[in-house]
Order: C-alpha cells, then structure tokens, then sequence
C-alpha cells in the first residue's frame, strides 16, 4: 500500500493488522468490534484513506442512518443508495442494469417473504462483480449491528473478490443476522481503548485553548477505565463546557468548581443501555451510585424500598454487569463502572437523596437483625453511619457502634471514623462519653482526612453546648475544620470559639491569623434575635461564648496531647468488646467485654512527632506561626536542635504550608489531604520546590476557582506564583499576584522574597538588593526571623549576579547577624553568602549540596547560576541551572544562563540527553525494529515519512558506532544505549 499518514490517532497497531488482513489478493472480510465511541468510524475512514491511496475504489455504506429504519433488514436499500451516490465514478458498462435488479428486489423482507431467495443472491453476485470488474473494490460498511440480517450482503461482495471491512458496536444485542457476520467474518478484530497519553492528548486538542492539568486529572479520576473511549472523553468535556463548568482563567481552561464531581453525558451509551433494561434496571443503577457501592446482604431491604421483586432485583444487577455497567467485586459488591457515570445516575434518581437511601436501609436491616439476626454487623454499621440522625438508635446499638469503631481503628480507621461520628451524634453533648468519643473522633479524623464529619458536633456545640471538658475539644475540631475547608463556620458560637487568641500568644485569633479577620458579629451591631443560632454552648460548657471565650476559666487549651492522652480513656468506658467475638450492632445486652485491647494510647510515631505536652504546645505554636515558640518547645522536649525535622517545620512554617506542619508535628497518624485548601496549597509548595512549576500553577489556580474564602493559604500560593510567573517572563501577571496577595505581617518575609525575585527577573538587580537591604533590618528588629535567611540569600545571589559587590557584602552583614547554631538553613545561607561574596568555590559547593538536600530546586538553580560567575570551571554549575530553569520553562533564569555563558567564554549548555541520550522518537525506533518493522512500517506507526525514520537511523548509526539495524537493535536490549532519563 502506499504511504499515508493515518489520521487517527493512537491506531498504528490496528492498521498494521488492517493492512496486513487485507494485502492477500481475492475477497475478504473483516469485522471490527468496539464498544460504543470506541472510535469504530474513525478507524474506518482512516483505513478508506488508506486503500483509496492504494488505488482502489471504496464504497462506504453507513447503515442505520437512512429513511428506511427497521424496513431494510438486510441493507439492500442503503446499497442503492451508497452506489447511486458513487454512480459517476464508478462508470462500469452494465452498472445501471445491475444495480436496478437490486432495486427492484430490495422490497424483500426476509423471512416473512419464503427467505433469502435465489435471485436476490443472483442480482447482489452480478452488481458486485460489475462495480468490481476493472479495479478492486472496499465496501466499508459501518454499524453492521444496526440491521437485523448484514451478513448476506456483505458476503455476497466478498464472494465478488472484494474487500469488506465492517463495523459493529460491542454489546449491542446479537440476534442470529449479527452471529452469522461474525461466524462468516475471515478476521474479527477487537478495538480496544487508546493509551491515556493518546486520549488526553485528543482532549487537549479539543479544548480549544490551554487545557489546565486540573482538568486532565478530574477527567483521568472520573472516567477511570473509560477515559480510553475517545466518544466518552470528548463527550465528558463537551458536557463540561455546555454546563458552564469549564472557565476561562489565566489564560488556562479551568474547572471552576474543582470539587464537584464530574459527571458523564446524560446521553451515554452505558445509560442509553441502562434505560433499556427498564425501570428497574435505572432505580437500581441510581441506588448503587447513591450508596457508593451495595453489598448483596442489602439488596432485600433495597428491593422493598424500591418497591420492586427481589428476583426482578437481583436479575437486574446481573443485566447491569452484564452490560457493563456495573462491575461486581471479588467480594460480591457492586459498584458502577466509574465515578462520572456514579454522579450522573445519581443525579437522575431524585426520588431518595444519598443518606435517605442509606436510614431507610439501616432501619430495615436493623428491624431485620432484631427480629431474627444474620445481619452483616459492618454491612449494618455502614448504612447506620451513612444514615444521618434519622436513623433511630438504642443505647444498646449506640454501645455497639462504639466498639466496633475501637476494634476497627488500626486496621479500617476509615470506618471506624464513620462508626464514631455516628455514635456521637446520638450522646448527650454534656455527658462525659461525648468527650471521650469526640476525643476519639479527632484523632481518626486526623487519621483519614474526613474532616467533613466535625460539621456536625460543631453544629450540636452552638445548639446545645457542651460539657466543660468538651470545648477545647471542639475548639480544636473548629480549627481543624477551618484550616481544611477553607470555609469559615456558620454558627456564630463556633466563630466566637475562633475569634478567641491564641493562648500565651499575643493577642493574635485564629480566624484573624487565617482568614485576615475576625469572624463573629459584633453584638452591639447584630443582636442574638438576627436568626443566627445563639451560642447555647457558652452556658453549657459553663466558660461564655463571649470575646476570648471557649476555654475553662483560668485553665490554658488542651493540644494535641491531651485530646491523645484523654482519648485513650475511651479503653474504661462503657463502649466494649465482645470477648474472644467480632462486635456487632444491633446486638443485645449482656455479650460484652473490655474493650482496652483495641484502644491506642494516642502516642504518634513519625519522624518529628513529639510526645507528651511537648507535642501540644507545639502543635498549638505551629497553628499560630509560632516558629520561635515551635523551637522552644521542640528543644524542651527533648528535640534535637539543630535537626532535619525542625528545618522542616521552619520551612514549611515559612511558606504557610500548615499540611507539612502538622505532619511534622502530629507525626505519622497525619494524613497529608489530596483535596482541599490545604491539599491544593500542599501541592503548590511541592510542585514549587520541586521545579513542577505547571503542577503548582495548576493548584494556584484551583485555590483561586474554589468557593473558599481568602485565607493565608491562598495569599502565600499568590506569592509562589509571583515568582514562578516572573521566572517564566509573565511580568504582567506575576505583578497581578502580587497586588492579589495580602501585605498580613505573617507572610511580610514571604512577599518581600517574592518582590526581589520580580525586580532580578525584569532585570532591575540594583532594586531587588534595595528592597531586600531596606526590609531585612526591619524586618529582624520585628522579630519575623523565620526565612530571613533566605530572603537575604536570594537577594545576595542577585547581587553577585548583578556584580554589586557593595551590596553583596552588605547582605553578607546582614545575613551574619542572624543566629545560625541552631538554624540549618541559616547555616546554608551563611556558607553561600560568604562563598559568593569571597569568591570560595568549596564553600559554595557545599552550600549547594545543602540546598540539594533540603531539595529546594529554585533556589538551587539560582546558586548555581550565581557561582558559575566565578567558578574555576562553569560549565557544570551552567549545566545543572540550565536543566534545572528548561525544567521549570523560566525564559527569564535562561536568559541569565546565557548571559554567564557569554561572559565566561564557555559552550552554550545544552539540554540532557541530546547528545548522550536518546530522544525519545529514537528510543521508540529502535523498539519497532526490536520488532521486525521495515523502514516503511516504522514510518506508518510513528507518522512520519520513510525518508524521516532513514535520516533518524543515519544519525543513530553515527552515534552509536552500530553498523546495522540488528546491532543497533541488540545494543540497546543489553543497555549498551543511553536512554533519556525519566
């Protein structure tokens, strides 16, 4: 065949086997399989390219889409139709007399009228050997499953010494017509999902405009296992747009809601299957996607709710899976094929809300438990705890809830989270059981990330308050909510409880630390009658809920410790564990016992963890930016200073990063959250660090889409962004960051880093170091210590850089005038001032192996730019700031590289792997003649031309000293070949 670049992408594989199916001379037909949106009509229009290049004539019949419907079951009528259309070109002498014999006979219904008659075979023999007398015919039939008999025709042209390439949709109903096709088919080819880098790149050429990776990742999330299927993931996007839900922001297609599910086209294949099932099919695919999954000890109680036949039931769960759908488990639970199709069925099935279907089923299978048992306990556990307060409760079930969530913290805490928080809400707020569980509930909600399950006790404290021993408690879980959601409270006595200072910290709240301001309404302005719920928990907790309330009178906030150590008390309460038994709810009386077996002490492991009321101060220090009070506590309690972890919590302290600081501090039982203020903030510090900088923007500007208010968080992500906007020569934007960013004391050493870096990338370095030498005794005097050093240090590099040696010394000044026995960074800062400023290559040298270490890249990328100023030989200190600024795309850090490269009189560097490496077209060409491919077979997989993949190979051959394909191949399967590093 001739040369072609195919015009479908991700298909190479499929047309070589097309193209190899089809080379044999004589009939032949080929049937392609593929579910819906696939990309069946794609591949075929690629492949009638592809013969038409080879000369032959393609007849294209698209069935299913003419007027006749169900009435042409064997195609005769879209034959007439397609050759009619095609009559010109086809020109063949006796064409017309043949083609109105098909005609007159295409009234034929089959079996209704005596069968497949002699002369229909007759008339379809003699037009396919006319339309293919002279040159070779393709008949190129797509949806073959869209008429009841496509076998006949289609056979009759293969008997005429065509070649017939036939598509039909994979899970459409096989009635004896589409059975037969397959059965007569010389090759059934299944088309199976593209590579996820193929498909996405199909999304981002859709989009229209720079596609966020936010995007691509709730895409790749949602559509899981069907983000192969081009149909789905463009119809997914398209669905997007049309709902509003894709904005444009930054130049970047964003989502504008990140958190909101993404859902699939109302009209998808898998729900236009699903409807077909009947209406007890789609009630059931909505149960399953409201319940987030169903286990079949459910499935009775379910079938009542539905008001439908068990076995109607059951039968349509085998349908579902059968159709796809649904998937079952190892375990035997179902769950819908991928979360966008969970969101859409949800969304249709508005008969019953998510925790409605979850009560009605826990009352039923409770009164199914009391009645006769065999009940699964955790199956029935589940449903209560999704259930919500409507769910009605013994104080026997409660008992029971409390200590299957004992016995399921190590091993299933996610569970044991929901078991606890159901529980609580059924205790009475002022009794001690309540501190104990909520105690409990903290700490698993550290654990698992659930933060979303402190609304409720945070709601029943402003209703009904709460025992004395409870508010710090609640205090803590209010801070904890705040500083994940984003949002602050709505109850106006949980406000209050963050409006409160921080104890032995100054005057400094909590709400005004994060979210720049306080939160409660000034009563003289907003009386209790306003309809804000009144703080009924100051009168209950015994400590008001007025200003600087929310603490037992004359006694300092229990940490983090204490909520650990009070925790543990939960082993001698009344929640128990049966002995030598699996716990159950719904259970009677009688059939417990001590529970202390399953319960931790509270004590954290992990690397920074203190224990003890060292990690409760700490903790509380590290809420309120105390980095000084951080060390001082760390030191007391035995910390070693200085220390990798209290580097790392000064550091993460510094950028605001309150994930890392409270991994830091409560030590391996903290999950670091994915989503969230705090999960998104986390990836931009690390995307920063890290030389992700497209990963970090990507987070920048979730946290500017999401509902969230403006917290501390946001504004140091705005700061990042200044100067990884600045470093890319976005002047413009990075300059609307800064405007964008609060001037907040807390964040005055971070935002005066991020105006030097600005001034040095537009190329004014006189004004970075003023800035810098202005701010930096103020600075110091005002006790902001935290990351001084590194602010001087950035400045000093800049100074270098700019050949201001006046100011270079001056910084060095400065940066001596801070303690450095204890501050590992400050030593760092120390160690490259005075190697940049003497001109020491050593000390530089191990300043950067400092920087590498603590895995600062930016920073690391500007030292070595700055030492390659002097260094005895640049071009390795050029190397690595050249990698490092192509890594993170800063047009401005490269054009400073080739800057020092002029000036020291060295060769350009160039990026890793051009030379000593293979690139990755290379790589890829030498895989394919691993495999046998010719030339021409290469060029047709890779789209490129023959002389394309010659000219490759030439170089390759140059390079490696390899004199053939074969050894050029064998070198690289024994690693003789460098490969591009991943």
């Amino acid at each position: 065949m001739a040369r072609t670049r195919a015009a479908v992408r991700g298909r190479d594989q499929e047309l070589t086997a097309l193209r190899t199916a089809l080379a044999p001379d004589g009939g032949r037909l080929i049937v392609l399989t593929g579910p819906a949106g696939i990309g069946r009509t794609a591949l075929l229009d690629s492949v009638a390219r592809l013969l038409a290049a080879d000369g032959a004539r393609v007849l294209p019949l698209r069935l299913g889409t003419g007027p006749d419907g169900g009435g042409d079951p064997y195609a005769l009528a879209a034959l007439v139709r397609a050759v009619r259309e095609r009559f010109e070109q086809l020109q063949e002498s006796g064409l017309s007399e043949a083609l109105s014999a098909v005609a007159q006979l295409r009234d034929a219904r089959g079996r209704e009228r005596g069968g497949w008659t002699p002369a229909v075979v007759a008339a379809l023999d003699g037009l396919f050997e006319t339309v293919g007398r002279r040159e070779r015919v393709a008949l190129l039939v797509d949806d073959a499953h869209a008429v009841a008999e496509p076998a006949p025709v289609l056979s009759a042209a293969r008997r005429a010494g065509c070649l017939v390439v036939a598509t039909c949709e994979e899970g459409a109903e096989r009635g004896p017509g589409l059975a037969e096709l397959l059965t007569d088919a010389d090759r059934v080819m299944t088309i199976g999902p593209l590579a996820d880098d193929v498909a996405l790149s199909l999304v981002r050429r859709a989009a229209g405009a720079r596609l966020d990776e936010s995007v691509v990742t709730a895409l790749r999330t949602a559509l899981g296992p069907l983000l192969g299927n081009p149909g789905t993931v463009l119809g997914t996007l398209d669905a997007l747009r049309r709902s509003g839900r894709l904005v444009t922001f930054e130049g970047r297609l964003c989502l504008s809601d990140p958190a909101e599910p993404v859902a699939l086209p109302a009209d998808h294949p898998l729900l236009r299957r699903a409807s077909a099932l009947g209406g007890t099919a789609v009630r059931l695919l909505g149960a399953v996607a409201l319940l987030d999954g169903l286990d079949l000890d459910a499935l009775p109680p379910l079938a009542d709710i539905l008001e439908a036949d068990p076995v109607d039931c059951g039968r349509g769960l085998d349908l579902l899976i059968e159709a796809g759908v649904l998937t079952a488990g190892p375990d035997g639970r179902i769950a819908c094929r991928c979360p966008a199709l969970a969101a859409t069925a949800a969304g249709r099935f508005r008969a019953r809300r998510g925790t409605a279907l979850h009560a009605a089923l826990a009352e039923r299978l409770l009164a199914g438990h009391r009645r006769s048992g065999g009940v699964d306990p955790v199956v029935l556990a589940d449903h209560v705890a999704r259930g919500g307060a409507t769910v009605t409760l013994d104080d026997d079930t409660v008992r029971q809830l409390l200590t299957m969530g004992a016995a399921a913290e190590q091993e299933e805490p996610e569970r044991a989270t929901l078991w606890y928080a159901a529980a609580l809400r059924r205790l009475p707020p002022t009794g001690p059981e309540h501190a104990r569980t909520l105690c409990r509930l903290l700490l698993l909600v550290v654990r698992t990330g659930r933060y979303e399950l402190l609304r409720e006790p945070l709601t029943r404290y402003a209703e009904h308050g709460c025992a004395e021993e409870s508010v710090d408690e609640i205090r803590l879980a209010a801070i904890l909510l705040a500083l994940h959601s984003g949002v602050p409270p709505a109850e106006r006595a949980v406000r209050e409880l963050l409006d409160a200072p921080f104890p032995g910290r100054g005057p400094t709240a909590f709400s005004e630390w994060w979210f720049d301001r306080r939160l409660a309404p000034d009563p003289r302005r907003h009386p209790a009658t306003d309809g804000d719920t009144v703080a009924g928990a100051g009168a209950g907790a015994g400590a008001g809920a007025g200003a600087g309330a929310g603490t037992r009178a004359g006694a300092e906030p229990r940490g983090w410790a204490e909520v650990t150590a009070e925790a543990g008390a939960l082993t001698g309460g009344e929640a128990e564990t049966p002995a030598g038994g699996k716990a159950s709810v719904g259970g009677g009386a009688g059939d417990r016992s001590g529970a202390g077996a399953v319960a931790r002490d509270g004590t954290a492991a992990g690397d920074g963890a203190r224990g003890g009321a060292g990690r409760s101060d700490l903790l509380s220090a590290a809420l309120c930016g105390d980095v000084a009070a951080c060390e001082r506590v760390w030191r007391s309690s035995g910390g070693a200073a200085p220390s990798p972890e209290l580097d790392r919590l000064r550091q993460a302290a510094l950028v605001a990063d309150m994930a890392d600081v409270a991994r830091l501090v409560i030590g391996a039982d903290y999950r670091v959250p994915e989503t969230g203020v705090l999960g998104a903030y986390h990836r931009v510090v690390r995307g920063y660090a890290d030389a992700d900088w497209t990963r970090a923007m990507s987070a920048v500007r979730e946290l500017e889409l999401s509902p969230a208010e403006d917290t501390l968080a946001r504004h140091a992500a705005r700061l990042l962004a200044v100067d990884m906007c600045a470093a890319r020569g976005e002047f413009g934007q990075a300059s609307r960051w800064l405007t964008a960013a609060t001037r907040a004391p807390r964040l005055a050493v971070l935002r005066t880093w991020a105006r030097v870096g600005l001034a040095a990338r537009k190329g004014d370095d006189g004004q970075a170091v003023r800035v810098a030498l202005m701010a930096g005794p103020r600075l110091r005097r005002a006790g902001l210590r935290t990351g001084l050093s590194i602010l001087l240090s950035r400045a000093l590099r800049i100074a270098v850089l700019g050949d201001d040696h006046e100011g270079a010394a001056e910084l060095l000044a400065e940066i001596e005038l801070l303690p450095h026995e204890h501050h590992v960074d400050a030593q760092e800062s120390l160690l490259l001032a005075r190697g940049l400023v003497h001109r020491d290559p050593e000390c530089a040298r191990e300043a950067t192996d400092l920087i590498r270490e603590r895995g600062d890249l930016p920073a690391l990328m500007e030292s070595c730019l700055a030492v390659a100023r002097f260094a005895p030989d640049p071009r390795p200190w050029l190397r690595e700031a050249h990698a490092l600024a192509t890594r993170c795309g800063a047009a401005a850090l490269l054009e400073r590289v080739r800057e020092v490269t002029r000036e020291r009189g060295v060769p350009a560097p160039r990026a890793r792997g051009r030379r000593d490496a293979l690139a990755v077209t290379e790589q890829r060409i030498i895989e394919l003649i691993g495999e046998g491919l010719t030339n021409r077979q290469i060029a047709l997989r890779l789209r490129l031309s023959e002389k394309t993949v010659e000219n490759y190979l030439t170089r390759l051959f140059a390079r490696t000293g390899c004199r053939s394909r074969v050894e050029l191949a064998a070198a690289s399967l024994t690693g003789r070949l460098a490969r591009t590093p991943t």
